[in-house]
C-alpha cells in the first residue's frame, strides 16, 4: 500500500512541476476529402458512392496536465459537397468529441505526437436541390465516430493536425428503409489555441 501511495505522490509531483502547459480554449478549420458511401440492400452502390470535397469548423478546450499527456473536448462540423449543378450533394455531420493527446516528440517550443478518442454525431445527407420524388429520401441519424491523427503544436499556440473521422455504424434514410449511409473523413486542420 506504501508503495502505491508513493508512485501516486511522485505522479503528482511530477503533473504539478510541469508548468510549460497550460489549459486552453482553441478554435479551428479543417479542410479534406470524405468518402461518401451509398448502402442499399447491405451492398454498396457504386453509381451513388462517391469522393467529395470537404471543410469544417471545431471548437473546444485543450486539457494538458502535463507536456506529454492531455485530452481535450470539442464540437466540430464537417460539410461534405460534391458540386454538380443541379444534382450537388451535401452532408453534414455535427459531433461532440473527447480525444486524448501525445505529444511524445519535443523540439524547442514544438511538440509532435498523436491523437485518438471518440465521438458521438448527427450525421445529415441530402440533395441540394430536390428534382425528383426519389431525392427527398433525407438521410439522417446519430452515430458514435472514431477520431484518431497525427498532431503538433508549434509555439504552443498553433496546433496542426492530419485526421480521420470514421462512423461506428451506417445511418438509416428516414424515407427508405433499404438505403443507408456511411461516411469517412480524411482531413488536415488547423487550430489556435488562446
Amino acid at each position: 500500500m506504501k508503495k502505491v501511495f508513493v508512485l501516486c505522490f511522485l505522479l503528482f509531483s511530477a503533473l504539478q512541476a510541469d508548468k510549460s502547459q497550460e489549459n486552453k480554449i482553441f478554435i479551428g478549420v479543417s479542410l479534406g476529402a470524405g468518402d461518401i458511401v451509398k448502402i442499399v440492400d447491405d451492398k454498396k452502390d457504386l453509381s451513388n458512392s462517391y469522393k467529395a470535397f470537404i471543410w469544417g469548423m471545431k471548437g473546444g478546450y485543450e486539457f494538458m496536465p502535463s507536456s506529454y499527456v492531455g485530452l481535450r473536448t470539442y464540437l466540430d462540423y464537417f460539410m461534405s459537397i460534391k458540386p454538380s449543378g443541379l444534382d450537388t450533394v451535401t452532408s453534414s455531420l455535427l459531433s461532440l468529441n473527447l480525444d486524448l493527446l501525445a505529444d511524445i516528440l519535443h523540439i524547442k517550443d514544438n511538440t509532435f505526437g498523436f491523437f485518438g478518442g471518440i465521438g458521438f454525431g448527427y450525421f445529415q445527407h441530402a440533395n441540394v436541390v430536390k428534382t425528383t420524388p426519389e431525392d427527398k429520401a433525407t438521410v439522417m441519424g446519430y452515430t458514435g465516430i472514431l477520431n484518431f491523427g497525427l498532431g503538433g503544436k508549434i509555439q504552443n499556440n498553433h496546433r496542426i493536425e492530419i485526421g480521420a473521422k470514421i462512423p461506428f455504424k451506417a445511418i438509416k434514410s428516414v424515407n427508405n428503409p433499404h438505403i443507408f449511409y456511411k461516411d469517412s473523413y480524411l482531413f488536415a486542420s488547423y487550430s489556435y489555441l488562446f
